[in-house]
């Protein structure tokens, strides 16, 4: 663990920033759900109503959670909606969705993309898959890629994978593409499904137009939502979620976070006086910070 990183519970300085937080964007796997996705467990996935708890008195609060996660709109849709919340970002940062019911409204962000990038009535996903970005990484790095099913499937901006990759040689792989992508990696994952290696832990990894991240996507929010920086806080497990600090008053890390080589390597190679960790790991981490949040707001 990196110890210079204070906790967000009993520092005097997050409770002062927290106090001006009006949104939290949430991380899901390895953050708010224990092993296995549920909401209704403990980190160690025993049945336990601590995030549950803490998810009724936000909302009773009327303290706004946003879900920001690689799963696609379906998935979120539905997770959003049966937590009584009404807004979500999928698939990494490319879809930005306010409401539930049939009158939502959405912003798709492409990044970097100019606007004829991709052939005519080509989604942004059907565009990567033209290109054959899968079949290209898979060929670069047999046994250490491939598609993450099912979750792959009813994809709109981004393709996902599953594997054991160096982040900048894949990078180098796609750059080779006639489109301009970002490999980004969402975290460590339990299962290794067909893959062969194991020198490290499986991970999920988006395919992405160029630019197309979490951060882009929460200024894209808050700008919709008419709110200020030091008015968000996300919260979340991997490196990439590490990155939601450029856009927050408030970064929180789960404990689980710092098993990760990429979190570590982050918070050393980027010092920020905006990142605050949790001791408890996943739900019981995120429960910690709800606690945290409704004290200084209250």
């Amino acid at each position: 663990m990196a110890p210079d990183i204070p906790l967000i519970a009993t520092d005097p300085r997050a409770a002062d920033a927290l106090s001006r937080v009006r949104v939290l964007y949430t991380d899901l796997d390895g953050t708010l759900v224990a092993k296995g996705g549920s909401v209704l467990a403990d980190a160690a996935a025993s049945p336990s109503l601590v995030v549950a708890e803490q998810i009724v008195a936000l909302n009773r609060a009327g303290l706004k959670v946003v879900p920001i996660s690689g799963r696609g709109r379906i998935q979120l849709r539905e997770l959003t909606q049966l937590l009584g919340w009404d807004g979500y970002i999928a698939e990494a940062g490319g879809i930005i969705v306010h409401g539930t019911g049939l009158d939502f409204q959405e912003r798709v962000d492409l990044g970097e993309w100019p606007d004829d990038v991709a052939a005519p009535g080509l989604s942004p996903f059907e565009a990567i898959n033209q290109v054959r970005a899968a079949e290209t990484l898979i060929e670069a790095f047999p046994g250490r890629i491939e598609h993450y099913a099912p979750w792959q499937l009813d994809r709109e901006v981004s393709l996902l994978l599953r594997g054991c990759l160096d982040v900048a040689k894949g990078q180098a792989v796609l750059d080779t593409l006639p489109l301009p992508l970002d490999l980004v990696d969402n975290g460590m994952l339990r299962s290794y499904g067909t893959l062969t290696c194991r020198d490290m832990p499986p991970h999920a990894y988006h395919v992405v137009p160029r630019g197309v991240c979490k951060a882009r996507a929460i200024d894209l929010d808050l700008a919709w939502r008419g709110l200020s920086r030091e008015q968000a806080a996300a919260i979340g497990d991997s490196a990439t979620d590490l990155q939601m600090a450029d856009a927050v008053g408030v970064m929180t890390l789960v404990g689980n976070a710092f098993g990760s080589n990429g979190v570590v390597a982050g918070l050393e190679r980027e010092p920020r006086d905006n990142v605050w960790r949790t001791a408890g790991d996943r739900t019981e981490g995120w429960a910690e910070f709800a606690r945290a949040w409704r004290g200084a707001t209250g």
